[in-house]
Protein backbone atom coordinates (compact mmCIF):
# COMPACT_ATOMS: atom_id res chain seq x y z
CA UNK A 1 0.00 0.00 0.00
CA UNK A 2 3.04 2.71 1.01
CA UNK A 3 4.02 4.14 -2.32
CA UNK A 4 7.35 6.33 -2.70
CA UNK A 5 6.45 9.66 -3.08
CA UNK A 6 6.69 11.28 -6.26
CA UNK A 7 8.04 15.19 -6.72
CA UNK A 8 6.80 18.04 -7.71
CA UNK A 9 6.61 22.00 -7.43
CA UNK A 10 3.49 22.71 -7.86
CA UNK A 11 1.32 24.93 -4.91
CA UNK A 12 -0.44 22.19 -3.18
CA UNK A 13 -4.01 24.05 -4.56
CA UNK A 14 -2.70 23.79 -7.96
CA UNK A 15 -3.82 21.21 -10.38
CA UNK A 16 -4.33 17.88 -9.40
CA UNK A 17 -4.43 16.58 -12.67
CA UNK A 18 -1.25 18.27 -13.70
CA UNK A 19 0.35 16.94 -10.42
CA UNK A 20 -0.34 13.79 -11.49
CA UNK A 21 1.44 14.09 -14.53
CA UNK A 22 4.77 15.65 -13.12
CA UNK A 23 4.06 12.86 -10.17
CA UNK A 24 4.99 9.95 -13.31
CA UNK A 25 7.65 11.94 -15.13
CA UNK A 26 9.38 12.78 -11.95
CA UNK A 27 9.52 9.28 -11.20
CA UNK A 28 10.81 7.75 -13.96
CA UNK A 29 13.42 9.91 -14.20
CA UNK A 30 14.20 9.84 -10.45
CA UNK A 31 14.74 5.69 -10.95
CA UNK A 32 12.04 5.86 -7.94
CA UNK A 33 10.25 2.51 -7.38
CA UNK A 34 6.89 3.50 -6.55
CA UNK A 35 5.66 -0.42 -5.95
CA UNK A 36 6.03 -1.88 -2.57
CA UNK A 37 3.21 -4.56 -1.35
CA UNK A 38 2.06 -7.62 -2.45
CA UNK A 39 -0.55 -7.77 -5.37
CA UNK A 40 0.64 -10.35 -7.94
CA UNK A 41 -1.96 -11.30 -9.97
CA UNK A 42 -3.65 -14.77 -10.59
CA UNK A 43 -2.85 -16.59 -13.76
CA UNK A 44 -4.75 -15.88 -16.76
CA UNK A 45 -4.58 -16.07 -20.96
CA UNK A 46 -3.80 -12.77 -22.93
CA UNK A 47 -6.69 -10.64 -23.36
CA UNK A 48 -8.73 -9.99 -26.44
CA UNK A 49 -11.03 -6.48 -27.06
CA UNK A 50 -14.20 -6.32 -28.95
CA UNK A 51 -17.92 -4.58 -29.03
CA UNK A 52 -19.41 -7.56 -27.24
CA UNK A 53 -19.00 -10.36 -24.81
CA UNK A 54 -18.05 -13.71 -26.33
CA UNK A 55 -20.51 -15.29 -24.02
CA UNK A 56 -23.98 -14.01 -23.24
CA UNK A 57 -26.36 -14.70 -19.86
CA UNK A 58 -28.64 -17.74 -20.24
CA UNK A 59 -32.47 -16.98 -20.69
CA UNK A 60 -32.92 -18.45 -16.67
CA UNK A 61 -33.70 -16.55 -14.44
CA UNK A 62 -30.50 -16.89 -12.75
CA UNK A 63 -28.87 -14.76 -15.45
CA UNK A 64 -31.39 -12.47 -16.73
CA UNK A 65 -30.80 -9.68 -19.63
CA UNK A 66 -28.73 -6.70 -18.13
CA UNK A 67 -31.23 -3.87 -16.97
CA UNK A 68 -31.71 -1.02 -19.00
CA UNK A 69 -30.17 2.51 -18.23
CA UNK A 70 -31.17 4.41 -15.63
CA UNK A 71 -32.94 7.53 -15.98
CA UNK A 72 -30.52 9.95 -17.44
CA UNK A 73 -29.41 13.14 -15.29
CA UNK A 74 -29.09 16.53 -16.38
CA UNK A 75 -25.80 17.34 -17.29
CA UNK A 76 -23.16 19.28 -15.38
CA UNK A 77 -23.60 22.74 -14.45
CA UNK A 78 -21.02 24.81 -15.61
CA UNK A 79 -19.95 28.36 -13.73
CA UNK A 80 -19.10 31.66 -14.83
CA UNK A 81 -15.62 31.01 -16.36
CA UNK A 82 -14.97 29.19 -19.05
CA UNK A 83 -14.07 25.96 -19.00
CA UNK A 84 -15.16 25.51 -15.06
CA UNK A 85 -18.10 23.37 -13.71
CA UNK A 86 -19.66 23.16 -10.41
CA UNK A 87 -19.61 19.61 -9.07
CA UNK A 88 -23.15 18.71 -7.91
CA UNK A 89 -23.42 18.47 -3.75
CA UNK A 90 -22.58 15.59 -2.15
CA UNK A 91 -25.94 14.67 -1.65
CA UNK A 92 -26.85 14.69 -4.92
CA UNK A 93 -24.17 12.23 -5.87
CA UNK A 94 -24.86 9.85 -3.30
CA UNK A 95 -28.59 9.76 -4.45
CA UNK A 96 -27.70 8.90 -8.27
CA UNK A 97 -25.05 6.30 -6.80
CA UNK A 98 -28.05 4.70 -4.85
CA UNK A 99 -29.61 4.00 -7.87
CA UNK A 100 -26.81 2.17 -9.52
CA UNK A 101 -26.28 0.66 -5.79
CA UNK A 102 -29.60 -0.80 -5.25
CA UNK A 103 -29.59 -2.06 -9.16
CA UNK A 104 -26.13 -4.23 -8.27
CA UNK A 105 -26.65 -5.58 -5.50
CA UNK A 106 -30.63 -6.42 -5.28
CA UNK A 107 -31.58 -6.13 -9.31
CA UNK A 108 -29.35 -8.15 -10.77
CA UNK A 109 -28.42 -11.63 -10.13
CA UNK A 110 -25.31 -12.38 -7.99
CA UNK A 111 -22.21 -11.14 -9.40
CA UNK A 112 -19.67 -13.88 -8.53
CA UNK A 113 -16.63 -14.21 -10.79
CA UNK A 114 -16.81 -15.91 -13.57
CA UNK A 115 -20.54 -16.70 -13.86
CA UNK A 116 -23.70 -15.60 -16.22
CA UNK A 117 -23.94 -12.90 -13.07
CA UNK A 118 -20.96 -11.07 -13.12
CA UNK A 119 -21.35 -10.53 -17.01
CA UNK A 120 -24.97 -9.23 -16.74
CA UNK A 121 -23.58 -6.97 -14.51
CA UNK A 122 -20.82 -6.24 -17.09
CA UNK A 123 -24.01 -5.80 -19.66
CA UNK A 124 -25.78 -3.37 -17.03
CA UNK A 125 -22.17 -1.20 -16.25
CA UNK A 126 -21.72 -1.14 -20.08
CA UNK A 127 -25.52 0.07 -20.95
CA UNK A 128 -24.99 2.69 -18.69
CA UNK A 129 -21.50 4.13 -20.12
CA UNK A 130 -23.37 4.14 -23.72
CA UNK A 131 -26.28 6.01 -22.95
CA UNK A 132 -23.72 8.57 -21.29
CA UNK A 133 -22.03 8.66 -24.39
CA UNK A 134 -18.90 6.88 -24.03
CA UNK A 135 -17.83 4.56 -26.70
CA UNK A 136 -17.62 0.52 -24.95
CA UNK A 137 -15.63 -2.21 -25.63
CA UNK A 138 -15.28 -5.61 -23.34
CA UNK A 139 -11.91 -6.73 -22.53
CA UNK A 140 -12.34 -10.86 -22.70
CA UNK A 141 -10.00 -12.90 -20.25
CA UNK A 142 -9.52 -16.36 -19.12
CA UNK A 143 -8.96 -16.54 -15.63
CA UNK A 144 -7.19 -19.85 -13.69
CA UNK A 145 -8.55 -19.44 -10.47
CA UNK A 146 -7.36 -22.62 -7.74
CA UNK A 147 -9.57 -23.48 -5.06
CA UNK A 148 -9.70 -21.46 -1.71
CA UNK A 149 -10.18 -22.26 1.46
CA UNK A 150 -13.48 -23.34 2.33
CA UNK A 151 -16.25 -25.57 2.07
CA UNK A 152 -14.34 -28.70 -0.39
CA UNK A 153 -16.14 -31.70 1.86
CA UNK A 154 -19.42 -32.30 1.78
CA UNK A 155 -20.93 -34.97 3.49
CA UNK A 156 -23.12 -36.88 1.24
CA UNK A 157 -25.20 -39.20 3.23
CA UNK A 158 -26.21 -40.39 5.42
CA UNK A 159 -27.18 -36.87 6.39
CA UNK A 160 -25.77 -34.19 3.45
CA UNK A 161 -23.79 -31.25 4.95
CA UNK A 162 -20.89 -29.01 3.91
CA UNK A 163 -17.35 -28.81 6.23
CA UNK A 164 -15.32 -25.84 6.20
CA UNK A 165 -11.77 -27.33 5.25
CA UNK A 166 -8.52 -25.57 4.38
CA UNK A 167 -5.74 -26.61 2.25
CA UNK A 168 -2.71 -27.78 2.92
CA UNK A 169 0.21 -26.26 1.70
CA UNK A 170 1.51 -28.40 -1.37
CA UNK A 171 -1.90 -30.43 -1.68
CA UNK A 172 -2.92 -31.93 -5.00
CA UNK A 173 -6.19 -31.76 -6.76
CA UNK A 174 -8.72 -34.14 -6.98
CA UNK A 175 -12.24 -34.22 -7.14
CA UNK A 176 -13.09 -37.29 -5.33
CA UNK A 177 -16.26 -39.24 -4.39
CA UNK A 178 -16.60 -41.99 -1.80
CA UNK A 179 -16.50 -43.89 1.99
CA UNK A 180 -14.66 -41.89 4.59
CA UNK A 181 -12.48 -44.45 6.61
CA UNK A 182 -10.99 -43.25 9.91
CA UNK A 183 -7.04 -44.52 10.56
CA UNK A 184 -6.50 -43.09 13.50
CA UNK A 185 -2.94 -40.90 13.30
CA UNK A 186 -2.36 -42.05 9.72
CA UNK A 187 0.78 -44.16 10.82
CA UNK A 188 1.63 -47.40 8.76
CA UNK A 189 0.36 -49.29 11.61
CA UNK A 190 -2.78 -47.59 11.66
CA UNK A 191 -3.93 -48.54 8.11
CA UNK A 192 -6.47 -51.06 7.06
CA UNK A 193 -5.68 -54.12 6.15
CA UNK A 194 -7.38 -53.56 2.85
CA UNK A 195 -6.96 -51.22 -0.37
CA UNK A 196 -8.32 -47.60 0.70
CA UNK A 197 -8.99 -46.98 -3.57
CA UNK A 198 -11.25 -44.73 -3.79
CA UNK A 199 -11.57 -44.20 -0.17
CA UNK A 200 -11.18 -40.54 1.93
CA UNK A 201 -8.87 -41.16 5.07
CA UNK A 202 -9.58 -39.47 7.89
CA UNK A 203 -6.87 -38.96 9.94
CA UNK A 204 -6.01 -37.61 13.43
CA UNK A 205 -3.23 -34.61 13.99
CA UNK A 206 -0.31 -35.80 15.64
CA UNK A 207 2.67 -37.91 16.51
CA UNK A 208 4.05 -38.09 12.78
CA UNK A 209 4.46 -35.27 9.98
CA UNK A 210 1.86 -34.22 7.97
CA UNK A 211 3.74 -35.77 4.99
CA UNK A 212 3.87 -38.54 6.65
CA UNK A 213 0.51 -39.13 7.18
CA UNK A 214 -0.14 -38.70 3.33
CA UNK A 215 2.20 -40.83 2.08
CA UNK A 216 1.03 -43.19 3.93
CA UNK A 217 -2.40 -43.01 3.18
CA UNK A 218 -2.10 -42.58 -0.51
CA UNK A 219 0.74 -45.35 -0.61
CA UNK A 220 -2.91 -47.41 0.86
CA UNK A 221 -4.52 -46.27 -2.22
CA UNK A 222 -6.84 -43.15 -0.60
CA UNK A 223 -7.86 -40.93 -3.29
CA UNK A 224 -7.84 -37.79 -0.57
CA UNK A 225 -7.12 -37.20 2.83
CA UNK A 226 -8.90 -35.05 5.99
CA UNK A 227 -6.81 -34.19 8.83
CA UNK A 228 -8.94 -32.65 11.97
CA UNK A 229 -7.05 -31.03 14.95
CA UNK A 230 -6.18 -32.46 18.40
CA UNK A 231 -8.08 -28.92 19.30
CA UNK A 232 -11.22 -27.45 18.81
CA UNK A 233 -10.18 -25.08 16.00
CA UNK A 234 -9.03 -25.43 12.28
CA UNK A 235 -5.58 -25.04 11.72
CA UNK A 236 -2.69 -24.18 8.96
CA UNK A 237 -0.96 -27.44 7.58
CA UNK A 238 1.94 -27.97 4.91
CA UNK A 239 2.63 -30.82 3.66
CA UNK A 240 6.55 -29.88 2.21
CA UNK A 241 7.79 -28.48 -1.17
CA UNK A 242 6.73 -30.75 -4.09
CA UNK A 243 4.87 -33.14 -2.21
CA UNK A 244 1.93 -32.39 -4.67
CA UNK A 245 4.77 -33.79 -7.56
CA UNK A 246 4.65 -37.28 -5.70
CA UNK A 247 0.67 -37.59 -4.89
CA UNK A 248 -1.29 -35.44 -7.06
CA UNK A 249 -4.08 -35.65 -4.30
CA UNK A 250 -6.40 -33.28 -2.43
CA UNK A 251 -5.24 -32.68 1.19
CA UNK A 252 -7.40 -31.07 3.62
CA UNK A 253 -7.67 -29.71 7.27
CA UNK A 254 -10.72 -29.43 9.16
CA UNK A 255 -11.60 -28.44 12.75
CA UNK A 256 -11.55 -30.76 15.79
CA UNK A 257 -14.97 -30.14 16.60
CA UNK A 258 -16.03 -31.27 12.79
CA UNK A 259 -13.41 -34.39 13.02
CA UNK A 260 -15.23 -35.67 16.43
CA UNK A 261 -18.54 -34.99 14.89
CA UNK A 262 -17.49 -37.08 11.81
CA UNK A 263 -16.19 -40.12 13.73
CA UNK A 264 -19.44 -40.19 15.65
CA UNK A 265 -21.45 -40.52 12.50
CA UNK A 266 -18.67 -43.12 11.44
CA UNK A 267 -19.26 -45.49 14.61
CA UNK A 268 -23.30 -45.21 13.61
CA UNK A 269 -22.85 -46.44 9.83
CA UNK A 270 -20.63 -45.68 7.33
CA UNK A 271 -20.22 -42.13 5.75
CA UNK A 272 -20.15 -40.92 2.11
CA UNK A 273 -18.15 -37.86 1.18
CA UNK A 274 -17.09 -35.49 -1.83
CA UNK A 275 -14.05 -33.65 -1.82
CA UNK A 276 -13.05 -31.30 -4.69
CA UNK A 277 -10.10 -29.27 -5.47
CA UNK A 278 -10.06 -28.28 -8.64
CA UNK A 279 -8.40 -25.84 -10.65
CA UNK A 280 -11.05 -23.99 -12.83
CA UNK A 281 -10.57 -21.77 -15.98
CA UNK A 282 -13.59 -18.87 -16.10
CA UNK A 283 -14.37 -16.72 -19.07
CA UNK A 284 -14.49 -13.01 -17.41
CA UNK A 285 -14.52 -9.40 -18.87
CA UNK A 286 -13.49 -5.94 -18.48
CA UNK A 287 -15.93 -3.11 -19.28
CA UNK A 288 -13.99 -0.34 -21.13
CA UNK A 289 -15.08 2.89 -22.13
CA UNK A 290 -13.65 5.95 -23.24
CA UNK A 291 -15.05 9.07 -24.62
CA UNK A 292 -15.57 10.15 -28.51
CA UNK A 293 -12.46 12.47 -29.50
CA UNK A 294 -8.70 12.08 -30.88
CA UNK A 295 -6.58 12.02 -28.07
CA UNK A 296 -3.77 10.03 -29.52
CA UNK A 297 -0.38 10.89 -27.57
CA UNK A 298 -2.72 12.69 -25.04
CA UNK A 299 -2.03 11.46 -21.15
CA UNK A 300 -4.78 8.90 -19.80
CA UNK A 301 -6.33 9.11 -16.62
CA UNK A 302 -8.12 6.11 -15.49
CA UNK A 303 -10.92 6.01 -13.21
CA UNK A 304 -12.53 2.38 -12.36
CA UNK A 305 -13.08 -0.87 -9.88
CA UNK A 306 -14.06 -4.09 -9.96
CA UNK A 307 -17.28 -5.09 -10.10
CA UNK A 308 -17.64 -8.72 -9.27
CA UNK A 309 -18.47 -10.26 -5.88
CA UNK A 310 -17.35 -13.36 -3.76
CA UNK A 311 -20.15 -16.07 -3.32
CA UNK A 312 -22.81 -16.24 -1.21
CA UNK A 313 -23.08 -12.27 -0.51
CA UNK A 314 -24.68 -9.56 -1.93
CA UNK A 315 -21.60 -7.73 -2.36
CA UNK A 316 -23.27 -4.25 -1.48
CA UNK A 317 -19.95 -2.32 -0.39
CA UNK A 318 -17.60 -4.86 -2.10
CA UNK A 319 -17.71 -3.82 -4.45
CA UNK A 320 -21.46 -2.66 -5.95
CA UNK A 321 -20.74 0.95 -4.28
CA UNK A 322 -17.12 1.44 -6.09
CA UNK A 323 -19.11 0.51 -9.23
CA UNK A 324 -21.49 2.84 -8.30
CA UNK A 325 -19.04 5.49 -8.02
CA UNK A 326 -17.05 5.61 -10.90
CA UNK A 327 -20.87 5.42 -12.58
CA UNK A 328 -21.55 8.72 -11.47
CA UNK A 329 -17.54 10.10 -11.93
CA UNK A 330 -18.31 9.14 -15.62
CA UNK A 331 -21.93 11.00 -16.08
CA UNK A 332 -20.21 13.77 -14.65
CA UNK A 333 -17.18 13.96 -16.63
CA UNK A 334 -18.47 12.69 -20.16
CA UNK A 335 -19.31 16.20 -21.09
CA UNK A 336 -16.39 18.27 -19.76
CA UNK A 337 -13.55 19.36 -21.31
CA UNK A 338 -10.65 17.84 -20.15
CA UNK A 339 -7.11 17.96 -21.41
CA UNK A 340 -6.55 14.01 -21.07
CA UNK A 341 -8.06 11.19 -22.43
CA UNK A 342 -10.06 9.64 -20.07
CA UNK A 343 -10.87 6.01 -19.50
CA UNK A 344 -13.80 4.80 -17.27
CA UNK A 345 -13.06 0.86 -16.51
CA UNK A 346 -15.33 -2.07 -14.40
CA UNK A 347 -12.55 -4.73 -13.73
CA UNK A 348 -13.71 -8.04 -13.62
CA UNK A 349 -12.76 -11.29 -11.68
CA UNK A 350 -10.99 -8.82 -9.04
CA UNK A 351 -12.24 -11.41 -6.05
CA UNK A 352 -10.12 -14.20 -7.72
CA UNK A 353 -6.74 -12.45 -7.39
CA UNK A 354 -7.04 -8.80 -9.35
CA UNK A 355 -7.69 -10.74 -12.77
CA UNK A 356 -9.09 -7.93 -14.59
CA UNK A 357 -6.87 -5.14 -14.22
CA UNK A 358 -3.99 -8.03 -14.03
CA UNK A 359 -5.18 -8.69 -17.80
CA UNK A 360 -5.54 -4.93 -18.90
CA UNK A 361 -2.14 -3.98 -17.74
CA UNK A 362 -0.70 -7.01 -19.49
CA UNK A 363 -2.75 -6.13 -22.98
CA UNK A 364 -0.55 -2.31 -22.83
CA UNK A 365 2.82 -1.58 -24.52
CA UNK A 366 4.98 0.35 -22.85
CA UNK A 367 4.13 3.10 -24.71
CA UNK A 368 0.31 2.60 -23.48
CA UNK A 369 1.80 2.39 -20.18
CA UNK A 370 3.87 5.69 -20.11
CA UNK A 371 0.54 7.64 -21.33
CA UNK A 372 -1.19 6.69 -17.77
CA UNK A 373 -0.76 9.89 -15.49
CA UNK A 374 -3.07 8.17 -12.69
CA UNK A 375 -5.73 5.74 -12.06
CA UNK A 376 -8.21 5.70 -9.96
CA UNK A 377 -9.33 3.15 -7.86
CA UNK A 378 -13.23 2.81 -5.82
CA UNK A 379 -13.61 0.11 -3.46
CA UNK A 380 -15.44 -0.94 -0.72
CA UNK A 381 -16.90 2.50 -0.19
CA UNK A 382 -19.55 1.39 2.50
CA UNK A 383 -18.53 1.69 6.08
CA UNK A 384 -16.19 3.04 9.06
CA UNK A 385 -14.30 6.39 7.82
CA UNK A 386 -12.95 7.63 4.04
CA UNK A 387 -9.78 6.22 3.56
CA UNK A 388 -7.47 7.94 0.81
CA UNK A 389 -4.43 5.58 0.04
CA UNK A 390 -2.00 4.41 -2.37
CA UNK A 391 0.82 6.96 -4.23
CA UNK A 392 1.95 8.95 -1.13
CA UNK A 393 2.05 12.05 -3.26
CA UNK A 394 -1.39 11.71 -4.48
CA UNK A 395 -3.06 10.39 -1.83
CA UNK A 396 -1.83 13.47 0.41
CA UNK A 397 -2.92 15.59 -2.60
CA UNK A 398 -6.20 13.97 -2.14
CA UNK A 399 -6.75 14.42 1.63
CA UNK A 400 -5.57 18.14 0.80
CA UNK A 401 -8.98 18.69 -1.70
CA UNK A 402 -10.78 16.97 0.75
CA UNK A 403 -9.93 19.45 3.21
CA UNK A 404 -10.62 22.42 0.99
CA UNK A 405 -13.95 21.15 0.61
CA UNK A 406 -14.65 20.33 3.91
CA UNK A 407 -15.20 16.51 3.52
CA UNK A 408 -13.60 13.94 6.79
CA UNK A 409 -10.82 11.73 5.17
CA UNK A 410 -7.56 10.08 6.40
CA UNK A 411 -4.79 9.06 4.87
CA UNK A 412 -5.83 5.17 3.85
CA UNK A 413 -3.22 1.98 4.83
CA UNK A 414 -3.72 -1.28 2.97
CA UNK A 415 -5.58 -3.78 5.21
CA UNK A 416 -2.67 -6.87 5.66
CA UNK A 417 -3.57 -9.89 3.04
CA UNK A 418 -6.12 -7.65 1.27
CA UNK A 419 -5.45 -5.03 -1.94
CA UNK A 420 -7.32 -4.27 -4.95
CA UNK A 421 -7.12 -3.39 -8.28
CA UNK A 422 -4.83 0.10 -7.98
CA UNK A 423 -2.05 -2.92 -7.15
CA UNK A 424 -1.87 -3.91 -10.95
CA UNK A 425 -1.18 -0.53 -11.94
CA UNK A 426 1.08 0.23 -9.00
CA UNK A 427 3.36 -3.01 -9.47
CA UNK A 428 3.71 -1.52 -13.62
CA UNK A 429 4.78 1.47 -12.16
CA UNK A 430 1.65 3.86 -12.99
CA UNK A 431 0.85 6.06 -9.82
CA UNK A 432 -2.62 5.42 -8.23
CA UNK A 433 -4.81 6.64 -5.71
CA UNK A 434 -7.17 4.57 -3.75
CA UNK A 435 -10.12 5.30 -1.62
CA UNK A 436 -12.18 2.68 0.53
CA UNK A 437 -13.82 2.69 3.91
CA UNK A 438 -11.70 1.37 6.97
CA UNK A 439 -14.27 -1.14 8.27
CA UNK A 440 -14.33 -3.93 6.10
CA UNK A 441 -15.85 -6.45 9.30
CA UNK A 442 -18.80 -8.01 6.82
CA UNK A 443 -17.72 -7.79 2.98
CA UNK A 444 -17.44 -11.25 1.77
CA UNK A 445 -20.37 -12.39 3.73
CA UNK A 446 -24.00 -12.63 3.40
CA UNK A 447 -24.37 -9.32 5.85
CA UNK A 448 -22.77 -7.11 2.73
CA UNK A 449 -26.26 -5.42 2.29
CA UNK A 450 -27.14 -1.94 1.74
CA UNK A 451 -28.51 -1.45 5.06
CA UNK A 452 -25.53 -2.11 6.45
CA UNK A 453 -23.68 0.85 4.75
CA UNK A 454 -23.22 4.47 5.22
CA UNK A 455 -23.98 5.52 1.20
CA UNK A 456 -22.74 8.92 1.75
CA UNK A 457 -19.09 7.91 1.47
CA UNK A 458 -19.55 6.96 -1.97
CA UNK A 459 -21.19 10.53 -2.31
CA UNK A 460 -17.48 12.17 -0.59
CA UNK A 461 -15.40 9.93 -2.35
CA UNK A 462 -17.12 11.51 -5.50
CA UNK A 463 -17.25 15.22 -4.60
CA UNK A 464 -13.14 15.07 -3.84
CA UNK A 465 -12.44 13.30 -7.08
CA UNK A 466 -14.19 15.91 -8.91
CA UNK A 467 -12.99 19.15 -7.05
CA UNK A 468 -9.89 17.87 -7.49
CA UNK A 469 -9.65 17.00 -11.33
CA UNK A 470 -12.00 20.03 -11.85
CA UNK A 471 -10.01 22.49 -9.93
CA UNK A 472 -7.07 21.73 -12.55
CA UNK A 473 -9.20 22.27 -15.29
CA UNK A 474 -10.31 25.90 -14.21
CA UNK A 475 -6.44 26.51 -13.61
CA UNK A 476 -5.88 26.31 -17.38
Amino acid sequence: MPFSPGLTSFDIHRTLLIALSLVAIVTVACGADPVTGDGSPGALLTPTVSDTPTATPSSSSEAPNPAAPAEPTEAISRGDAPGTISPPSVEELTERALVHLRELSVGLPPRVSGTDGELAAAGYIADQLRSYGYEVQFQEFTARSRPRNGNHLQVTSPNPYPVRTNIFTGSGEGDVNGPLVFVDLGRESDLPNFSMDGMVALVERGQISFAQKARNVFEAGAEGMVVFNSVSEIFDGTLGEGFELTFDRPSVTIAGTDGEALLAEIENGPVNVSLRLVTEERPSRNVVATRTGDYHDAPVVIIGGHYDAVPDSPGANDNASGTATFLVLAEELVNTDLPFELRVIGFGSEELGLLGSAAYVASLDEAGRSRITAMFNYDALGSGSLEIGGHLELSGRGLDVADEIGISAVRGIEPPGATSDHASFRDAGIPSIFFFGSDLSLIHTPLDTINAMDPEMMGRAAAITLNGLLDGLGAE
